[in-house]
C-alpha cells in the first residue's frame, strides 16, 4: 500500500513532509481484486436458473434470517444486505434466497488465493470480506507488461474459472478497494490524485458497511465516499461508533495499513498405492491408520486439529472411479482412535467389490484448543496394552500360530539357528541410531537356493558369475571387476546325523548390493541378502 492519503495531499516517505498528491512520483503499485458477493456467485452456481433474477444469501433457511449478500436485480428492487428475508419479500416478491456454508466459502477463498498467487508473489485476503484480495502489483512490468495488461490477465483468468470480478490497480488500499467494488472491469489509476478523485464518487452502498452504520449515514444524506470525508472528525466515533471512525481514517489516508501477504496452507495428505486391488476393509483401515499418525504429529506441531478428514479411494473398475468420503468429527480433534473409528464405520458401508488401487488421506485443520493439544501430548504414541489386545484379537480369529516372532537358537547352520515362537509380550522400542551407526540386516531365504556348479574358489576368482546367477537374466548385467568378495567363512555341524561343511562368502557389487552365498559339495547356493 502507498503512503498516507488525505483529500488532496500525500506524505513523502523520504522527507516525511506533505506534498501535493499529483507531484509525488510513485513506482509501487497495489491492486485490489474483488470477486463481488462471492457466496452469492457460489449460490448461483448451485441454482443456475436464478441467474438474472433477484437472489440473496441468507444466514439460515428461516423467514427471519438476515440477508448477507444480494445481487444487482435485487438491489434494483431496493433489497439490501441486513434486511430480514420476510421484509425483503415484501419489497420484492420474486426474491430467491438460500444459505451457503462457511466451509464452502472458505474452500472457494483458498482456491482463489492459490490462483492469484500465480500472478503476484504477495497476496492478502480480506479478513471479513470473502472474495476481496489485495495484491502487490509493483515490479511486475518486465514479466507481465504494463499494469493494465497485468490486471487484464488476472481478470481473464478469473473469468475462465467462472468468477465475475473487478480489478483495480492504484496506490492505496482503500482507493483500490473502492474502485474494484464500484467497477466490474479493469481500472488503473494513473496517479494518486486521480485515484482520490475517483474514490470520492463511490457510493457507500457499494462498500461492505454494517447495515446500522449504512442506514445512519443514509439518514444524514451521506451517500458517497466524498461526503463521508467531508464529515467533521470530532465526535464521529461517539455518534456512529468505532466502525465509522475507522472507515473515515481509511478514506482520508490517516491510517497506514501495509500489505500483509498470506501464504495459504496446503491440506495435509498422504497416499498409498496397492500392487493388487484391495477389497478388504480391515486392511484398508490398517493402511489409513499408518498414514494418519504422521499427519497428526505435524498438525500437533502447528497447534492445529482435524476438522475434516477426506478419504479418497480410486477403484479398479473400467472408469477408474475416484470416490471421496468426507468425515467430520464432532469437534476439532487430534484423537487418532476417534478418527479411525469414523474411517472404519465409513469403510464398512462402502462397496469395495471392484477393489481399491489407491488410498489417499487428506486433513483439513483449524487452530486446536489447549485441551486437544494437552490430550494429544499426554497420550503416549505407543500403547503396549492396546497392542497386546490387538494381538489377542488376531490370535482369536486366525489361530494361536498367527502371531509369532523369530527366536534365536544355538545352532550352526543359518537356516536352523532360529524358530518361530508365540508372542507373549512386546519389547520396548529402541531409539533409531544415526544413519552411519545402523547395523546391517541379513535376510535369510526359507531354503538355500541353488545357483550354479563350479570350483570352491569361484567367488574369489570370478564372483561376477555367481552374481549374474543371483540377479537372473532379467537383472542388471554385472561385469568383471564389479564384484568384491569377503570370505571364506567356514561353518560345519550336524556331525551326529551327517556332517555339513560350508564355505560362506559375501559378494558386494559396485552399486552396494550384498548377497550371502556358500559353497557345498561342488555347488554354489544363495543363503540370503544383506541390507
Amino acid at each position: 500500500m502507498g503512503p498516507k492519503v488525505s483529500t488532496d495531499r500525500m506524505r513523502d516517505r523520504t522527507s516525511g513532509r506533505l506534498v501535493p498528491a499529483d507531484q509525488l512520483v510513485r513506482t509501487e503499485r497495489l491492486a485490489c481484486v474483488d470477486v463481488p458477493a462471492l457466496p452469492l456467485q457460489l449460490l448461483l452456481r448451485r441454482y443456475p436458473d436464478w441467474r438474472g433474477r433477484p437472489a440473496a444469501v441468507v444466514v439460515e433457511d428461516s423467514p427471519q434470517a438476515p440477508l448477507l449478500w444480494v445481487n444487482e436485480p435485487a438491489r434494483r428492487h431496493g433489497v439490501l444486505p441486513g434486511m430480514r428475508y420476510a421484509s425483503a419479500l415484501s419489497v420484492c416478491r420474486e426474491l430467491q434466497a438460500a444459505p451457503i456454508t462457511e466451509r464452502r466459502i472458505g474452500r472457494a477463498v483458498a482456491a482463489l488465493h492459490r490462483l492469484l498467487l500465480q500472478h503476484s508473489p504477495r497476496v492478502e485476503p480480506a479478513r471479513h470480506e470473502p472474495g476481496v484480495f489485495w495484491l502487490d502489483a509493483g515490479g511486475l512490468e518486465r514479466l507481465a507488461g504494463v499494469p493494465r495488461q497485468w490486471a487484464t490477465d488476472v481478470r481473464q483468468r478469473l473469468r475462465r474459472s467462472r468468477f465475475a470480478a473487478g480489478v483495480a490497480v492504484g496506490f492505496t488500499r482503500f482507493g483500490t478497494y473502492c474502485l474494484a467494488r464500484v467497477h466490474r472491469r479493469v481500472v488503473v489509476a494513473p496517479s494518486p490524485s486521480r485515484e482520490i478523485a475517483a474514490c470520492r464518487g463511490v457510493p457507500l452502498a457499494r462498500l461492505d458497511l454494517l447495515p446500522r452504520l449504512r442506514d445512519d449515514l443514509n439518514h444524514l444524506g451521506v451517500r458517497t465516499v466524498g461526503e463521508l470525508i467531508a464529515l467533521p472528525p470530532s465526535g464521529l466515533e461517539a455518534r456512529f461508533g468505532p466502525e465509522a471512525a475507522e472507515l473515515v481514517a481509511l478514506a482520508r489516508g490517516l491510517r497506514f495499513d501495509p500489505l500483509q501477504p498470506v501464504v495459504p496452507l496446503e491440506p495435509l495428505h498422504a497416499d498409498v498405492e496397492f500392487e493388487e486391488p484391495e477389497t478388504d476393509a480391515w486392511r484398508l483401515l490398517f493402511q489409513a491408520k499408518r498414514l494418519l499418525h504422521p499427519l497428526l504429529d505435524r498438525l500437533a506441531e502447528q497447534a492445529e486439529a482435524v476438522v475434516l478428514l477426506h478419504l479418497d479411494l480410486v477403484l479398479d473398475d473400467r472408469a477408474a472411479t475416484a470416490r471421496r468420503e468426507s468425515l467430520r468429527p464432532a469437534a476439532p480433534s487430534l484423537d487418532a482412535v476417534l478418527l479411525m473409528e469414523l474411517v472404519r464405520l465409513r469403510l464398512e458401508t462402502c462397496d469395495l467389490t471392484a477393489g481399491v488401487t489407491r488410498l489417499t488421506l487428506e486433513l483439513e485443520a483449524v487452530a486446536a484448543t489447549a485441551e486437544a493439544l494437552e490430550l494429544f501430548h499426554r497420550r503416549p504414541k505407543r500403547d503396549p496394552e492396546a497392542a497386546l489386545r490387538a494381538v489377542a484379537r488376531v490370535r482369536a480369529e486366525l489361530g494361536d500360530g498367527a502371531v509369532v516372532r523369530a527366536e534365536l537358537r544355538p545352532r550352526h547352520l543359518p537356516e536352523t539357528c532360529w524358530r518361530w515362537a508365540p508372542v507373549e509380550s512386546l519389547a520396548a522400542p529402541q531409539p533409531t541410531p544415526p544413519r552411519g551407526d545402523r547395523p546391517l540386516v541379513r535376510r535369510l531365504l526359507p531354503r538355500p537356493r541353488p545357483l550354479l556348479g563350479g570350483p570352491a574358489d569361484l567367488a574369489r576368482t570370478a564372483g561376477e558369475k555367481i552374481m549374474r546367477a543371483v540377479v537372473g537374466p532379467g537383472g542388471t548385467s554385472v561385469q568383471p571387476g564389479d564384484v568384491r568378495e569377503h570370505g571364506p567363512h567356514l561353518v560345519s555341524g550336524g556331525w551326529w546325523v551327517g556332517e555339513t561343511r560350508r564355505m560362506y562368502h559375501y559378494l558386494e557389487t559396485a552399486g552396494g548390493r550384498i548377497v550371502w552365498v556358500f559353497y557345498e559339495d561342488g555347488r554354489w547356493y544363495l543363503q540370503g541378502t544383506v541390507e
